[in-house]
């Protein structure tokens, strides 16, 4: 059961680390802080499905935020524009946009199907596949980026997704992994998010 309701936190806290990850996407909406905005695991997080949200930065606040503050006007991490990426690195941008999202429900449903007294094994194999198809898809990414460096930060997104997948050998792997905030992995997002806004 312990099993069970540290996959079902682990599966809420990575949901919204890479929901937070995968809307931030290359539009050209609203400038975007430069920090990947996924929310740490958190004590108020419960399987019970209660838990707080990420607290909100005010500075990040469009229009009310001072200049020269994080996440205003001057920051040397907003772009304005909703990131550094043209031409077909927009594209590129929107595809990773995609397939983080896709993953992430993927990801979800095998969380879900586990809570609900699936095969534990089973749903380790999903995850542990799920993780090869996203970090290859990311690979996959990287190489149709233009960009030396969104093709780097891509690049390193995969890696960072294959460290996590490296870890988990059986059910109990996935009570340890805690969130997707591996120090790789937002690394890479804060560098993709200054890319593709």
């Amino acid at each position: 059961m312990l099993a069970r309701t540290g996959l079902v936190l682990f599966a809420r806290v990575t949901l919204a680390a890479t929901l937070a990850f995968g809307l931030a996407g290359c539009g050209d909406d609203e400038p975007k802080r430069s920090g990947s905005g996924a929310p740490k695991a958190s004590a108020s997080a419960s399987a019970s499905g209660s838990g707080s949200a990420a607290p909100v930065d005010p500075s990040a606040t469009a229009g009310t935020a001072t200049p020269g503050a994080p996440g205003a006007p001057g920051d040397p991490g907003v772009t304005g524009e909703g990131g550094t990426a043209t031409g077909a690195d927009k594209q590129v941008c929107a595809d990773q946009e995609k397939l983080v999202a896709e993953s992430t429900r993927k990801f979800g449903e095998a969380v879900v199907q586990a809570s609900q007294g699936g095969n534990e094994q089973a749903t380790v194999n999903a995850v542990k596949t799920l993780f090869s198809e996203w970090a290859a898809g990311m690979r996959t990414q990287a190489g149709k980026a233009q960009s030396a460096e969104l093709k780097q930060a891509l690049t390193e997104y995969a890696q960072g997704l294959e460290k996590v997948n490296s870890q988990i050998n059986g059910v109990a792997d996935l009570d340890k992994l805690g969130d997707l905030n591996t120090s790789e992995i937002e690394a890479a997002t804060d560098k993709v998010l200054r890319i593709c806004g």
